[in-house]
């Protein structure tokens, strides 16, 4: 098996766990809304996600193709101001394979959310956000890398089920749009920067684990 179709199934694999994560949080949820669970008014959070991302970039490269569909991980620190408005900063990345079995592909974020939740006397919370962000695209071969930079904003929705007054599961999902500004090339000890103007998509969904406290 040569390393795409192995990248390919490994990709398999994580759809595959995340919708059997998904359908234990459903059957945690039910058990959480029957015993009615509610989360603390305020306070911080923590949170942790399993990702998996479609990500597709607006360049004409003939050359090389990043293959959109990858995986990663998130977390988040997040402050409760009442049981309806929330703040979230959020770093994470994904990995994704190229037309180049050589050549190997990863973004990167760092963003800062604010979020308006719902139903606040309920187990189930479902939610909607919207904020900005910082993004890094790297490619590596060897000793050789280029990385882009750049912002954007990004939008999403979820839902999140206390199991208990302090730790929930949940299921995310956000969609990025993002302008690359700055590119950079390395070569050994060698560097080279330039402005760039490239324009990029990502959808994650993620199944969440949070920790009120």
């Amino acid at each position: 098996m040569n390393r795409l179709n192995s990248k390919k199934l490994t990709a398999g694999k994580r759809c595959a766990t995340l919708l059997a994560l998904t359908g234990l949080c459903l059957i945690l949820a039910a058990n959480a809304a029957r015993a009615g669970v509610v989360e603390d008014e305020s306070g911080f959070s923590l949170g942790l996600a399993l990702t998996g991302s479609s990500y597709h970039i607006d360049w004409n490269s003939p050359a090389l193709d990043i293959t959109e569909g990858g995986g990663g991980l998130q977390l988040g620190v997040g402050y409760r101001f009442n049981p309806v408005f929330m703040v979230e900063l959020v770093a994470g990345g994904s990995n994704h394979g190229t037309s180049d079995s050589a050549i190997d592909a990863s973004t990167a974020s760092v963003q800062i959310f604010g979020y308006y939740r719902f139903l606040p006397e309920k187990s189930i919370r479902p939610y909607i956000k919207g904020g900005i962000a910082g993004y890094a695209l790297v490619l590596e071969s060897g000793s050789a890398s280029a990385r882009m930079d750049g912002g954007g904003v990004a939008f999403g929705a979820g839902v999140r089920c206390f199991i208990t007054p302090h730790l929930s599961l949940g299921v995310d999902l956000t969609h990025n749009m993002i302008r690359y500004d700055t590119a950079r090339l390395s070569l050994g000890q060698f560097s080279y920067e330039s402005s760039t103007d490239e324009y990029a998509r990502q959808t994650t969904v993620g199944f969440t684990f949070g920790c009120s406290f």
